[in-house]
């Protein structure tokens, strides 16, 4: 449904469906009792808000579970936050709107009325369903990331929207309602509910949930068929026209799936396969459905099964990348590929690395899998040590401007990977893995300070990012400086800033000199 025709829909349910008489009754009296023993500092007593009473008991605490002397109701004991103390609870309401029954759930929310010093209640709407039109959430309602809902109170205005989710919202307190009367006259009025529910009572479903199964006309029909399970979608069933048109198989496969009383799964796999084979049917009756339906699309579905491999997530995300490189039926036909898939892909990943356009059979179904994977992969290990190597050293050249050193110091970049595994293996960090990636990358620098005297010995292990040092530490993650050692660190941040606006300052004077050449001008 559009949102302008739900809006339309909800302001005609507000217009029609005014709340029961006796409603506020219903709601007192399914209403739980809530109680508790609020802990006066001032007054140096306990106040229970069953009987308004005050007592004296200087040996409970905040969080006991004690029973007043008074009204002799147990209560769990309050302190200051005790205003924070609430309780939910849905309620249920179901009307009729012409022909059309309308259930409407409710939420209670009891709090503690600060200056009437008792449990108060707020009731309001926030989800309605129509039997054979849809769910709908109102805007007060918020759910999280694991399908919790809560319900807010002070909305002045409810907007409705469409809810497509699974929850059970009509298994609370119903308002009394006549179930003849409630279904007469509408489409519900013949549908088998009752034995829907005596057949399939271990789901546990109520006479509301089944109302919504019930309000399609498929319903009644798929249950006098015999087909019982595929009662449950009777809204993805409800479609008119013939045999074929509603189930997309043949009529005769009516016996069989009535035998066997198929489920909506079965009856995927009976479209799927189009046979009304019941060992095949058994064998991939727990088999995720898209598996089957990719392999039938790209026409290998019986070669799969003959090659025995487990059907399951991980070997189709495998065929499906092969696929990439290689038609699936010829990968059907490769026993080496499909025994080793892993080892297949990344056999193709490989040669698309190095840029082999693999054309030819013995090169796309190497009668020695395993032998040429390895032997790429040693090619590979290769090219990327050494392309790693370059750029590490490029680093190097990029900020061996800011080295730095004085009488006892010196301060430079990390001129290769060896020397950053050095450097962690001496200092105990992590620098030599974890910041390998991000100095060669450029987002951010690793600079080594050593002792001049002992130039080959780890000392400070410093890194700077975005104009400022970012951490600093001595061997063990040490940051125990001497004044000296602070001192050469500050007097490098200020060389660093040297270096830096010297050649900004050569950058303006290049552009002055382009813009005012006079060999350009008098040409």
């Amino acid at each position: 449904m559009k949102q302008e025709e739900i809006d339309a829909l909800m302001q005609k349910i507000d217009k029609k469906c005014k709340l029961p008489k006796h409603w506020e009754e219903f709601i007192k009296e399914n209403s739980k009792k809530h109680h508790l023993i609020i802990k006066d500092k001032e007054k140096k007593k306990l106040y229970c808000s069953n009987c308004n009473r005050y007592f004296t008991d200087k040996t409970i605490k905040v969080r006991d579970y004690v029973e007043c002397p008074h009204c002799h109701k147990m209560s769990c004991v309050y302190g200051k936050n005790y205003d924070r103390k609430s309780f939910e609870q849905p309620i249920v309401l179901v009307q009729r709107m012409d022909k059309q029954v309308v259930i409407r759930i409710f939420e209670i929310y009891s709090y503690f009325d600060i200056g009437k010093k008792r449990i108060s209640r707020s009731c309001i709407e926030y989800a309605r369903i129509l039997p054979g039109v849809g769910r709908f959430m109102g805007s007060n309602v918020y759910i999280n990331m694991f399908g919790v809902m809560y319900v807010y109170h002070n909305c002045k205005k409810l907007n409705w929207y469409a809810y497509k989710g699974h929850k059970f919202l009509t298994d609370h307190p119903t308002y009394p309602y006549n179930k003849k009367r409630l279904v007469k006259g509408t489409i519900l009025e013949y549908a088998p509910i009752e034995e829907f529910m005596q057949k399939f009572s271990y789901c546990y479903y109520n006479y509301l949930d089944v109302l919504e199964l019930a309000a399609y006309g498929s319903f009644e029909l798929l249950w006098n068929m015999k087909l019982y399970n595929l009662c449950f979608y009777s809204k993805a069933l409800n479609r008119n026209g013939s045999f074929y048109k509603r189930f997309r198989v043949p009529k005769n496969f009516l016996k069989f799936m009535q035998d066997n009383d198929v489920t909506y799964k079965e009856l995927m796999l009976l479209q799927l396969f189009q046979k009304d084979d019941k060992n095949l049917i058994k064998r991939f009756s727990n088999t995720n459905i898209n598996y089957i339906r990719f392999l039938i699309k790209n026409n290998v579905f019986d070669d799969f099964i003959k090659s025995d491999l487990e059907l399951n997530c991980n070997n189709i995300e495998l065929i499906k990348k092969i696929s990439k490189y290689v038609p699936l039926k010829k990968l059907m036909q490769y026993k080496k590929g499909l025994n080793n898939l892993n080892i297949y892909k990344d056999y193709l990943d490989m040669a698309k690395r190095l840029s082999y356009n693999y054309k030819s059979k013995k090169d796309l179904f190497p009668r020695n899998l395993i032998a040429r994977h390895d032997k790429m992969q040693n090619k590979i290990k290769v090219m990327e040590d050494i392309d790693t190597q370059c750029k590490a050293y490029i680093r190097y050249l990029e900020l061996s401007k800011y080295t730095y050193s004085d009488n006892k110091y010196i301060i430079f970049p990390a001129p290769s990977i060896d020397s950053m595994k050095d450097e962690g293996s001496q200092q105990r960090n992590c620098v030599g893995y974890i910041y390998l990636n991000p100095y060669i990358e450029g987002k951010t620098e690793i600079f080594f300070i050593r002792n001049l005297k002992n130039a080959d010995k780890s000392l400070i292990t410093l890194e700077f990012k975005n104009n400022h040092i970012v951490q600093k530490e001595l061997p063990h993650h040490s940051t125990d400086f001497s004044e000296e050692q602070l001192k050469f660190i500050d007097n490098w941040v200020n060389f660093r800033q040297f270096i830096d606006n010297k050649e900004k300052y050569k950058q303006k004077i290049k552009v002055k000199s382009i813009k005012y050449n006079l060999n350009r001008m008098v040409a």
